[in-house]
This record gives structure tokens, sequence and C-alpha cells, in this order.
């Protein structure tokens, strides 16, 4: 599975928080996460692995409202980033839905990535455009978002680099192909 070695990692970076929120889990759920309580939140009604506990459907602009009394400890935020429209307003609203003590984990592709910088050279619209993603973030840039959305102890990890034949292999992190962040509130 080419998603696995980032999934590992967002389920390693969050282990010890006891209820926490998946944040657009349906497309792919992450089977790692082996928290007491993993509540999915998408828009969309799906069937998830049993180390679910729960889906919610709402919207991640929505969080502290359906989750303001729920003690969340961590939030997974994987590849979420660069499919909203006003990024510190998410990160914002993560950290509000968060307790004290909160962290929040997430993957958002690197565009300074090999791969993104080769599409660049040809900037060809079939391969170098997602349709539905936004905006791309560079890891500098990503921290300061977080700092502004109230995060602390940021930390950044790689999560990886697709090669043909072999899916996703460790790499180094300023050229990897999905940035992995960490935040405390």
């Amino acid at each position: 599975m080419a998603e696995e070695l980032r999934l590992k990692k967002l389920a390693k970076l969050i282990s010890g928080k006891n209820k926490i929120l998946d944040l657009g889990c349906s497309a792919i759920p992450n089977i790692y996460l082996k928290n007491r309580e993993v509540i999915g939140v998408d828009l969309v009604d799906k069937d998830l692995p049993d180390n679910y506990t729960d889906l919610k459907i709402c919207n991640v602009l929505d969080l502290h409202k359906t989750f303001s009394n729920d003690n969340i400890d961590g939030i997974v935020a994987g590849e979420i980033l660069e499919h909203v429209e006003d990024p510190i307003a998410f990160l914002r609203e993560c950290y509000n839905t968060l307790e004290d003590s909160g962290m929040i984990v997430l993957s958002t592709p690197n565009p300074n990535s090999f791969i993104e910088r080769l599409l660049t050279l040809n900037l060809s619209r079939n391969y170098f455009y997602t349709k539905d993603h936004i905006m791309l973030y560079p890891q500098r840039w990503l921290i300061r978002m977080m700092e502004i959305a109230g995060f602390t102890e940021i930390k950044l990890y790689s999560g990886g680099m697709i090669f043909p034949f072999f899916s996703l292999i460790p790499f180094p992190r300023p050229w990897c192909y999905q940035t992995i962040a960490t935040g405390k509130k």
C-alpha cells in the first residue's frame, strides 16, 4: 500500500493519546491507529475498520461545535490541509477542539519534493495540478501557520518518497514527498 509508511508514522506520533479524531478518514482509514477511542470525521458516511469507535459526519471547520465537550486529546489530519480554503482557520478549529494537553499530527504534500520539482519543469496541467488541492505549503510556512493557530513545540518529519516498484520509502525531510507535522496545544 502506497500510504503505509505515512499512516504508520501518523499512528506512532499520536500514540499515547486517548481520544482522537481522524479527519478525512473515509478516503484512507488508518488501520494503525490503536488509541482507546478513534473517532472518524468526514463529510461522507463509510464503513470503517474495527479500530474506529465512531464516525461523525461534519465539516472540519465545525469541529469545535461538534466536539466541544468531548475531551479530545489528539487530532490526526492526514492529507487535509491542502484541500481547505482557509488553512489557518482550519488549524485554529483543530486547536480550539483539543483539550489543553492535546496534540495535532498532520500530513500534507511537500512542494519542494523531487516529484513536485520535476512536474514544475514542464508545467503540464495533466500531471502538475491536482484539481482538489488548493495550495501546497513549504515546510517553513507550515510551521508558521501552525504557530499563528496557537500550536507550540512544532516538529516536522519525513513522510517518505514515492519510488516505482517500492511504494513509499524513507527519505530526507527537506525533499520528502509528504511532510508530517506535530504540534501541541
